[in-house]
């Protein structure tokens, strides 16, 4: 009897060794997903996302400049808000409104044919992006005369957060467009553009945004675990790909809108629900498209956030939204070929099934979490 309980302990350890090693391997894909990619804007970690609105009206020139509060107020010199109600945030940017004028007027120019323009902040007031206080800034610029158009923008990247960007929709001279601001290309100079240039620049937009969601990558996560083999994995990622490309797309050109109030809060409740079936059962394959569709409907909506287009639907706008939504599936192809192999090897061991509770445990933690944050922010 003490032979073979001998020979059940060795077989024990036997198998508990590679589910531990699994456990760990899984762990640290999840923690290089989380970790090594960047965090979102929200979380205050820098590579903050900002937006411009800009629009020639006669001699003046109306910009609409919205960037993270929290960020704007430690380069400008303004009361940090805490983790208070969005209230304190505008009280604090109302009785700072003189410094952020001075630092707006130092590191945001428009210019005509090199000669700068005489800059007026005409009002501000917070409000909610990425569930955090975002200020909106409304400058008037006055620029008397006709030329070239010029945009010298070093809000955050100079003196902060070199991994900022700013998506900019405008309409300067006649022309119109979209630019992406950052550390490396700070100037926009009306009329200089490259159709080709700018669509490189939001399919990197695109890539970015998504790996620095760490919601919509926990999410393809969570997709990847449910699935049983690479046929399963093509299916469950082309359906989630057209119904956020749809959804995308109508958001960013405002045929649809839900508010991100609405929104984001639903995003977190569909990464616990589809991590949590996988734990409890699997739907029938049809019923699991059909959910993965509805809430890649969701999700595209919320990859609309991160892209800001002003002005009438043209080509250049087209062409933007077309390379931001390439640079999403770009990035979504990086999860998908990084993790999977990742998944299809913890299967190989016999505890394996211990660590994919494990995993969708944790991952329904996160979603239910965030979505209580969300419904409550």
């Amino acid at each position: 009897m003490s032979r073979q309980g001998d020979v059940g302990t060795v077989r024990d350890r036997r198998i508990g060794r590679p589910a531990v090693r699994s456990l760990l391997v899984l762990a640290l894909a999840l923690v290089w997903s989380a970790g090594l990619l960047p965090r979102p804007a929200s979380a205050h970690t820098l590579d903050t996302q900002g937006f411009s609105e800009i629009a020639q009206q006669g001699d003046d020139v109306r910009y609409e400049l919205i960037v993270d509060y929290a960020a704007f107020a430690t380069v400008a010199g303004l009361r940090q808000p805490g983790a208070g109600p969005t209230d304190h945030a505008a009280q604090a940017l109302r009785q700072g409104e003189r410094a952020a004028a001075d630092y707006l007027d130092e590191h945001l120019q428009v210019l005509v044919d090199g000669v700068a323009c005489t800059a007026e902040l005409s009002g501000s007031r917070i409000e909610q992006r990425f569930e955090q206080p975002y200020a909106r800034f409304s400058l008037r610029y006055d620029c008397p005369g006709a030329g070239e158009y010029e945009i010298r923008y070093s809000v955050l990247v100079a003196d902060l957060d070199p991994g900022h960007v700013n998506v900019a929709g405008y309409d300067l001279g006649g022309t119109s467009g979209e630019f992406v601001f950052h550390a490396k290309n700070r100037d926009l100079v009306v009329g200089e553009g490259n159709l080709l240039r700018q669509a490189f620049r939001f399919v990197v937009l695109g890539f970015d945004h998504i790996l620095g969601g760490l919601d919509h990558v926990l999410f393809v996560v969570a997709l990847l675990i449910g699935a049983r083999n690479l046929r399963e994995v093509l299916r469950v990622v082309t359906v989630f790909t057209l119904a956020h490309s749809v959804t995308l797309i109508l958001t960013a050109v405002d045929v649809v809108h839900l508010p991100s109030s609405v929104v984001e809060p639903l995003i977190a409740l569909s990464i616990a629900y589809v991590a949590a079936t996988n734990a409890v059962g699997r739907a029938a394959p049809r019923a699991r498209l059909a959910v993965v569709f509805g809430f890649g409907l969701l999700h595209g909506m919320g990859f609309a956030g991160g892209l800001q287009l002003t002005g009438e639907v043209d080509w250049s706008s087209i062409s933007s939204l077309l390379s931001f939504n390439v640079g999403i599936e770009l990035g979504q192809a990086l999860i998908v070929g990084l993790l999977f192999p990742v998944v299809l090897l913890v299967r190989r061991h016999p505890w394996s099934k211990y660590v994919q509770l494990a995993a969708t445990g944790v991952i329904t933690l996160f979603g239910l979490v965030w979505f209580v944050e969300r419904v409550l922010a």
